[in-house]
C-alpha cells in the first residue's frame, strides 16, 4: 500500500453536475457516470496510481477483467451511500477475489471498521507497515491498525509475499541505482517494498 494524491478530473465534476437530484443509491449506475466510468478509471491508474493497485501494488490496467474502482468507503449495505460520488473516496483496486477490494468489502461489518483500517489517501501507509526481506509485510506503528489493514486487503497472501522475496533476489544483483531508478525499471510494481530492503540489501542506512 503506497500514499495516493488525489486530483479529481473536470469530466467526473460534470458528470456529477449532470445528474438531476440524484438518489444517492443509484447515482454510480447513472448513465452520466457508465458513459465515463473506463476513463474515470484510466485517470485514476495513470495520474494517481502508477498502474498499481491501491492495496497490493500489483500492476493493473484499466480493463474491467483485471481493475475495478473501488469505493474505499463500502456505498453499499447503507454504510457509506453519501460518498458515492465522493471523489476522495474512489480507488482503483485489482480484481483479485481474495484480497484487496473484493476481499474488504466482504468482510467489512460496519462503519467501525473502517478506523481501523489505514486509509492511503488521508494517511501515509509508510507510517505503518515495514517488510522483511524475506517478503513478509509487518506492522511498525498503531500495530492493530495496521495488522487489521493486512486483514482486511489480505496483503500478507503467500503469493505476494513470494513475489516480493522475488524481487529482493533481483534486488541483489542490481547496482548503482538510486531508488527511483530501481522502481522505474522494475515498473513500480511494490514500490513501497523495494524502498524498505533495497537499503538494506546494499548494506545501507535506510
Amino acid at each position: 500500500m503506497f500514499k495516493i494524491v488525489k486530483s479529481e478530473p473536470s469530466f467526473f465534476k460534470s458528470a456529477k453536475a449532470k445528474i438531476k437530484k440524484p438518489k444517492v443509491s443509484s447515482a454510480w449506475n447513472s448513465s452520466e457516470i457508465e458513459g465515463i466510468r473506463l476513463k474515470l478509471r484510466e485517470h485514476i491508474l495513470l495520474e494517481e496510481q502508477n498502474l498499481l493497485c491501491a492495496y497490493c501494488e500489483k500492476q493493473l490496467d484499466s480493463s474491467p477483467k483485471n481493475s475495478n474502482i473501488d469505493h474505499f468507503r463500502l456505498k453499499a449495505g447503507h454504510l457509506f451511500p453519501e460518498k458515492t460520488l465522493n471523489y476522495d473516496n474512489l480507488l482503483v483496486s485489482c480484481n483479485t477475489s481474495s484480497r484487496c477490494s473484493r476481499h474488504k468489502d466482504k468482510h467489512i461489518k460496519s462503519k467501525n471498521d473502517y478506523d481501523n483500517i489505514v486509509n492511503p489517501i488521508t494517511e501515509n501507509p509508510d507510517d505503518f507497515f515495514g517488510y522483511l526481506i524475506t517478503g513478509k509485510i509487518i506492522a511498525i506503528n498503531n500495530t492493530s491498525k495496521a495488522e487489521f489493514t493486512i486483514k482486511i486487503f489480505q496483503l500478507g497472501q503467500a503469493s505476494l509475499n513470494r513475489q516480493r522475496q522475488d524481487i529482493a533476489k533481483t534486488l541483489k544483483n542490481i547496482t548503482n541505482l538510486s531508488l527511483d531508478e530501481v522502481c522505474d525499471i522494475l515498473g513500480n510494481q511494490f514500490c513501497s517494498f523495494i524502498k524498505v530492503v533495497y537499503p538494506k540489501i546494499k548494506g545501507e542506512e535506510l
